[in-house]
């Protein structure tokens, strides 16, 4: 497919960009003490080596009463030399560079800023539930004065473009929105008077750092709580803000109550806002952008081509794969290693080992090289070996795709008739069939990389005196672990994972045992194919591993379908027909059960590890081989123990 679209020039303002792919501004926490750091450098260099039009950094400090020492600062002019470093850095790269102004109000803590907080009335922000001081005219006006000198401070540094961060339940949406404004003087009450704030910070940029510097403001388009702005409030803002000098609106969606409307996991389909900047553009004769979940270049065409938004902002893309845009320019777009709106790294902190546990930059399930480009550069071995691969799960398939990159000599074997493991599997239920193909690219990739792929290959004693490798990776993954519970053996108890491989087929009333991840999975599968499902769970909540964001889309999901769930409660028994169960020391039948299936973790798969040792080959063990985990684990020590060999 060709992509002329998003790879024609565009123009914001007097700024021409070479393509519409902008990279979204998402918080690293790469900053020390407010300062930019080499690490922080290299992070947009590689980005802007990768294509992208547009690097926008994060949000950017303009008053001390927003500061936070993990993120960039505009407030004073000793900031001034590290910006420039870091957008000369970007300009050498051949990108262009714009900074996110930003005040949080009330959403922030006063032990992070060491100042009270401020914001258009006192009241709390849910998440920090911290009461702020209304502000009075002369703070509004030292806040827009602010806006003002820190756009010129950027200027002065030698960014490109400034963006105003109005969404997301920030101090400009504070002021805009009636879930946060009740005021009742010239910034509050109706629509108009919400937006003067605004549009004062707008005008106070153009007036400190000259109106031809192009100002981007970042809208939130509805922020999904009682009595927040709706998208027919925005339809009225929109032009009152490009009227007051905004040279492109940005459009996101959601607050932080409501975060998983803005970061939206693999449950939304990508792009879920270009029908809401499709219609800003009817009314509006500035650009449009438009970010949300966009990780294929294909839906990015179809929204430029379509006329549904001028510019395409990509975040959580460009950290699983900072070379998205020049992939996709170059028609490589299998290579394209592509974001599945997991969240567990990049939004929910999860770290695959624990010296990453204090690490603020960014981590990605899919990329294990991001954020540790200088640890995972799969540098060319100094003495090129055999290394035979056991296990063509996440962590088989990766590592050998590293193992390759160095310039090893690679055969994996498989014992299935396919790879991707348990990764494959957790993409069979409906709404995430993005992980089952990213499981199947990998496997592709492997291919690519010249690695001998072999399927329906267990890797025996025999096999490894046939190969004779230097080296050896068990990378064999896991099976389901099936409690000792009466009845487990009955002919009506299934695992969880012969349902999601369609080895065994359930009846019409299923009670699922354990309310985990796969739980999750398996009743959403279920559920699609017409069964009536209960969900029981010993732990005091269902879905409790899962990332705050994905957490929700699965309550939303047993909420919607009105699954019965019983939880702090354990299963003791299992009949024909019925499972006795536990709550609180009560015992008590659930009946007409036609099917149980077991969803209560797994356990290692490593019986080779002795067999190995016989041979006295050098191994490691990884992934679940090593212990069950995630594919965040698999994955990342895939790539770390392709460095070792």
């Amino acid at each position: 497919m060709e992509f002329k679209h998003v790879f024609s020039p565009g123009k914001i303002g007097n700024l021409i960009l070479k393509n519409r792919f902008v990279l979204a501004p998402m918080g690293s926490g790469m900053a020390d003490q407010e300062m930019i750091t080499d690490e922080f450098v290299r992070y947009h260099v590689a980005r802007a080596n990768g294509g992208v039009g547009l690097n926008t950094i994060e949000y950017t400090a303009v008053h001390p009463t927003t500061r936070n020492p993990s993120i960039p600062s505009l407030y004073d002019d000793r900031f001034i030399p590290g910006m420039r470093r870091l957008t000369d850095a970007v300009h050498a790269a051949g990108g262009k560079i714009s900074t996110q102004l930003w005040h949080a109000g009330r959403q922030i803590s006063s032990h992070i800023t060491g100042h009270p907080l401020i914001a258009p009335s006192p009241v709390p922000n849910i998440v920090y539930r911290e009461v702020p001081v209304e502000m009075d005219k002369a703070m509004i006006e030292e806040i827009v004065e602010a806006y003002g000198a820190a756009a010129l401070r950027a200027r002065q540094a030698g960014f490109d473009m400034v963006e105003l961060h109005g969404a997301s339940g920030y101090l400009l949406n504070q002021f805009m929105s009636p879930y946060s404004n009740k005021r009742e003087d010239e910034y509050g009450g109706d629509l108009v008077k919400r937006t003067r704030f605004c549009t004062e910070v707008i005008q106070s940029i153009k007036r400190h750092a000259g109106v031809d510097f192009p100002v981007s403001y970042r809208l939130t388009i509805e922020e999904f709580v009682p009595g927040g702005l709706v998208p027919e409030d925005i339809m009225q803002i929109a032009p009152i803000l490009e009227q007051a000098g905004a040279d492109i609106i940005h459009v996101t969606s959601g607050l932080f109550e409501t975060v998983h409307r803005t970061i939206a996991p693999l449950e939304v389909a990508p792009g879920f806002n270009a029908d809401y900047t499709a219609a800003l553009k009817k009314i509006l004769s500035i650009p449009v952008m438009v970010v949300g979940r966009i990780n294929d270049p294909a839906v990015a065409e179809e929204i430029v081509a379509g006329g549904k938004a001028d510019f395409i902002a990509l975040g959580r893309t460009l950290i699983a794969d900072p070379a998205f845009c020049i992939k996709a320019e170059e028609g490589r777009v299998d290579d394209i290693i592509k974001c599945i709106g997991c969240n567990q790294s990049c939004v929910g902190g999860q770290r695959p080992d624990p010296e990453l546990a204090g690490h603020n930059g960014p981590v990605c399930l899919r990329n294990p090289v991001t954020g540790r480009e200088t640890r995972f550069d799969d540098k060319p071995a100094e003495q090129p070996k055999k290394v035979l691969v056991a296990g063509g799960g996440a962590a088989g398939m990766t590592a050998a795709i590293h193992l390759q990159s160095r310039g090893h000599q690679v055969i994996l074997c498989e014992k299935s008739a396919s790879l991707g493991g348990q990764l494959f599997l957790a993409g069979q239920s409906p709404s995430k069939g993005e992980m089952a193909e990213s499981a199947l690219q990998m496997g592709r990739m492997a291919g690519r990389s010249g690695a001998e792929v072999r399927l329906n290959t267990e890797v025996t004693k025999e096999l490894i005196e046939a190969v004779n490798p230097d080296e050896i990776i068990i990378a064999t993954g896991s099976t389901p672990f099936v409690p000792n519970i009466p009845g487990k053996d009955g002919a009506n108890v299934k695992t969880a994972h012969s349902i999601l491989r369609r080895e065994a087929a359930a009846g019409d009333r299923v009670a699922i045992i354990g309310g985990g991840l796969v739980g999750i999975e398996v009743a959403e599968l279920l559920v699609a194919q017409g069964k009536e499902v209960a969900i029981v769970e010993m732990q005091d909540e269902v879905a409790k591993e899962l990332v705050h964001t994905r957490k929700l889309f699965a309550l939303e999901f047993i909420a919607r379908h009105g699954l019965p769930v019983y939880t702090n409660t354990k299963c003791m028994a299992i009949s024909e027909h019925s499972i006795t169960l536990e709550q609180d020391g009560k015992v008590f039948e659930l009946e007409n059960i036609d099917t149980v299936v077991m969803a209560t973790g797994s356990k290692s798969l490593n019986a080779l590890i002795d067999t190995v040792k016989e041979s006295g080959v050098p191994y490691h063990v990884i992934g679940d081989a090593l212990a069950p985990r995630k594919a965040l684990e698999a994955i990342y020590e895939g790539a770390q123990v392709a460095q070792l060999v």
